[in-house]
């Protein structure tokens, strides 16, 4: 697990690549225990290894600093969090063939194992125990082909001093970043943004779409776009080719998941079979990441997902007993987060599975004093503006995972958008049993869902159906739906009468609700756009950063490509069915879990108090507002009189208003992003 970056200059008659040291150095949060550099020649055969302050074994290398860079084209950067093979052989940029191929690669290949052994009896040696040089070794046997055969979250590149190509690729759901720019002297790349901008010729032109996609629609995260006009991601399972002849690069895709689109099918497979299988596989996407040289813990929300996955690691050690004791302890470590408010606490189910699994119990209180404490740090950590405060919840146990001694965490992320576990999935649900079975058994459907999901299925539902009930019943149906946010819901977008006429005027014909879309694609399109664009991308950024924050390597069974393509063959009915989500999760654990937390009603997500929060940190708000409120840059997006509206209004009136927590991050991400040097 690491940080890369690297920078390759169509020129030699500058010191570009110098500018490697410090995009290296803005990343080392992300790998504290080794630091590398490999620069070279297109063109040529030669190469020079450099070292850095971190680095490790490093006595023969040369200081970076002296480092002549006129003389190379390609610079290559890492900074290396040990994960496997814990001694110097592990140290990256690492190399392959005599130097023919170099590699810098951040994320775990699980099944590195097996592929090691299927390539020595191809012929191929191996220095080290790392799965890095698995990967190299893969690239030499396949070439591009090799990324089908890997099992784990990576982005990495590859130089072949052959082929003369940068091979550069990113994992099949992105859950490890890999950013780039293009210019007409360069191209250079970077685990975060904040690597990237340390080079002066990165520009740091804001895209004022994403701008106002965050501010005004409510996203966060674009697929294909950064907060930054000149910053791309490459995208979830694509990667790019540069060629020493056309460096421009291309990127291709080489995944993407397909859905089955039917709702139920003729049986021809047996059930329970079905099921088996899915349980089989969720065992051994976990087993495989407890894979380590490092403790490994897990966190605990008291959901559904991640109370399976502890549940599954227990089993694992205390009986299949092939994880080395010293790793895990004399019990297995979990990491939970607790509210104060009793309606968004869910450590009454945490703790079940505490005592259910013997596990040692790690929780932290969320104050609303430690978020403004830690905002700046937060903010810097996190590369582009939030939607809430709920995702400091998240930033609060992975610091406490670190002081619980441990490197890797597992957790649930992804089961909700291969498992349809969120209530906007209801309504195309329904829909799509009606275009492929009838009115009356969508009907009969929305009912079963309105009886397992209660209040909060139902104004779902409402919501979505209500054009079509008459004035008098609809006022009647629209009181009985009416839906009570709960103490952690917040992080709302800006409204048409806070937004400057012209930045109105720009986008204002953009449109965006949770479930846009799903008409045309159904529950299926609804499906593969969280899964790919939308909102998976959104919260696997999140992990990324707040888990390298603080040096941690998290890992997440349910994003194991065989679960998914495996459940994505499966009809809709293994997702949702008699008006239970997870159907197929819950089914396949019910006996190894309790029965409360296994067919749980409810679900809450990760909230926080976030009016409380915003209540408590309101001085620093106004101090934060009232310096910018004149300012051109807010000024283009906000009406100055909203912003006078927020600064006269009380504490309590003010962290109510429409988007202020939306603001207050963007400005300080600006800060931050855009005028420091």
């Amino acid at each position: 697990m690491c940080g890369i970056c690297g920078i390759w200059s169509w020129q030699r008659d500058n010191h570009t690549l110098r500018h490697v040291l410090r995009m290296n150095q803005a990343q080392r949060h992300r790998g504290p225990d080794d630091e590398g550099y490999v620069f070279i020649q297109v063109d040529g055969d030669a190469f020079l290894e450099a070292r850095g302050e971190d680095t490790q074994g490093s006595a023969d290398m040369p200081d970076v600093h002296t480092v002549e860079v006129e003389q190379f084209d390609l610079v290559l950067g890492s900074r290396r969090l040990a994960i496997l093979d814990l001694s110097p052989s592990g140290h990256m940029p690492m190399s392959f063939a005599g130097g023919r191929y170099w590699i810098t690669y951040n994320g775990e290949i699980y099944n590195y194992r097996e592929l090691r052994q299927t390539l020595e009896e191809k012929g191929h040696t191996f220095h080290s125990e790392t799965d890095t040089e698995v990967i190299l070794a893969a690239y030499a046997q396949w070439g591009t082909d090799c990324l089908h055969r890997l099992n784990g979250m990576f982005a990495f590149a590859l130089w072949d001093a052959y082929r003369r190509v940068l091979f550069c690729a990113r994992d099949r759901f992105g859950i490890k970043p890999f950013y780039y720019c293009l210019t007409p002297r360069m191209f250079a790349f970077a685990s975060e943004l904040k690597g990237l901008l340390q080079h002066p010729s990165v520009s740091r032109d804001l895209d004022e779409e994403t701008v106002y996609d965050y501010l005004v629609l409510g996203l966060s995260d674009h697929a294909a776009r950064t907060f930054f006009a000149d910053i791309r991601p490459l995208m979830p399972g694509h990667y790019l080719l540069i060629h020493v002849d056309t460096p421009a690069p291309c990127p291709r895709r080489w995944w993407q998941v397909e859905i089955n689109p039917a709702v139920d099918e003729p049986a021809c497979h047996n059930e329970e079979e079905i099921v088996a299988e899915f349980v089989s596989l969720l065992e051994d996407a976990v087993r495989l990441r407890l894979r380590s040289d490092v403790p490994v813990g897990s966190a605990l929300s008291g959901g559904l997902d991640s109370s399976v996955v502890v549940s599954v690691m227990n089993r694992l050690l205390t009986q299949e007993r092939d994880i080395p004791a010293h790793l895990i302890g004399t019990r297995l470590k979990t990491f939970t987060a607790r509210n104060l408010e009793p309606e968004i606490d869910e450590y009454r189910y945490s703790h079940q599975i505490v005592e259910l699994t013997g596990a040692e119990e790690f929780c932290t209180l969320l104050q609303p004093q430690a978020l403004w404490n830690a905002l700046d740090r937060f903010v810097w950590a996190l590369d582009e503006p939030v939607n809430s405060t709920s995702q400091f919840a998240q930033w609060s146990v992975m610091e406490l995972a670190k002081q619980g001694g441990v490197t890797v965490l597992l957790d649930g992320q992804g089961g909700d958008e291969i498992l349809a576990g969120y209530y906007a999935y209801l309504p195309p649900y329904i829909e799509q049993i009606r275009h492929q079975q009838g009115l009356w058994p969508a009907l009969e459907a929305a009912l079963q869902v309105i009886r397992v999901g209660g209040r909060n299925a139902f104004h779902v539902l409402y919501r979505h159906y209500r054009h079509m009930f008459p004035g008098r019943l609809a006022r009647g149906l629209s009181a009985l739906s009416s839906h009570r946010p709960l103490p952690g819901q917040g992080g709302s977008a800006l409204q048409d009468w806070q937004l400057a006429p012209s930045f109105m005027a720009r986008f204002q014909a953009k449109q965006w609700h949770p479930t846009m879309g799903w008409e045309e694609g159904g529950l299926v399109g609804l499906l593969h756009r969280d899964l790919t664009s939308t909102n998976l991308p959104k919260l696997l950024r999140y992990e990324d950063r707040n888990s390298m924050a603080f040096s941690l390597e998290t890992r997440l069974p349910f994003l194991d490509y065989r679960l998914v393509e495996f459940v994505s063959s499966l009809p809709l009915s293994y997702r949702i069915r008699r008006g239970w989500s997870k159907w197929i999760l819950r089914r396949g654990f019910q006996d190894m879990l309790p029965r409360e937390i296994c067919w749980r009603r409810t679900k809450l997500g990760f909230p926080t108090p976030e009016f409380r929060w915003l209540l408590a940190g309101s001085s620093r708000i106004r101090t934060l507002l009232g310096r910018w409120q004149d300012s051109p840059l807010l000024t283009r997006y906000v009406r100055r009189d909203a912003i006078r509206t927020m600064l006269s209004a009380s504490d309590e009136e003010m962290v109510q208003m429409p988007g202020l927590w939306r603001v207050i991050n963007f400005l300080l991400w600006h800060e931050r992003y855009v005028e420091e040097p």
